[in-house]
C-alpha cells in the first residue's frame, strides 16, 4: 500500500527515509546504473496557521520548492470542507468570499450568479453549473477561502 501511495522508495538511504535531511545536508540517491540524484535541502520556512511549510531543495543543480504539511503542528486555522460531489459548487481560486447571492431554498437557472470571490483586487463571479434548487449555503460573505472550498450545495 505504501508503495502505491508514495512510489518506489527502495533507492533512498535508510537514514534519509526515517530522519530526512538537515539544512544544507546533501545526499546521493542512485536510481539506476549511471543515474544519480544529488539532493540538498536548502530552506524550510516556518509553519503557517494552516500547518503548512515551504521546503526548498536543490536537485542536481535545479531548485525545487514544495509545500508540505507539518504533522508535528496542529493547524490553528480551520479548513473548510471541499466541494467533491457534482451537486456541490466550490471556489475556483483562493481569496475572500465578498458576496453570496443565494440562500437555501432559492431556485436558480443555469449560469445564475451564486457568489463572488475577491482575489488580488479582482472579483470573480461563480455561477450555477445547471438549473436547480439551493439546498444549503456553507460559508458566509467575508470569509477567506482556499481553492475548492465548498460554498453552495444544490439539490
Amino acid at each position: 500500500k505504501h508503495q502505491q501511495e508514495y512510489g518506489e522508495i527502495s533507492h533512498l538511504p535508510t537514514s534519509l527515509f526515517f530522519y530526512g535531511l538537515k539544512l544544507n545536508e546533501e545526499v546521493l540517491v542512485e536510481l539506476g546504473r549511471g543515474k544519480v540524484l544529488i539532493i540538498r535541502l536548502l530552506y524550510r520556512s516556518p509553519t503557517d496557521e494552516n500547518g503548512m511549510c515551504g521546503v526548498t531543495f536543490d536537485f542536481n543543480g535545479q531548485i525545487r520548492a514544495v509545500q508540505i504539511r507539518d504533522l508535528s503542528v496542529k493547524p490553528t486555522r480551520a479548513t473548510n470542507r471541499k466541494a467533491v460531489d457534482p451537486n456541490e459548487v466550490g471556489t475556483s481560486l483562493q481569496g475572500k468570499l465578498s458576496a453570496i447571492m443565494v440562500k437555501a431554498g432559492d431556485e436558480v437557472e443555469q449560469n445564475a450568479p451564486l457568489f463572488v470571490i475577491e482575489a488580488m483586487k479582482m472579483e470573480t463571479t461563480i455561477t450555477a453549473p445547471e438549473a436547480g434548487k439551493v439546498k444549503k449555503v456553507h460559508l458566509q460573505a467575508g470569509e477567506l477561502v482556499e481553492q475548492g472550498d465548498l460554498v453552495v450545495e444544490m439539490e
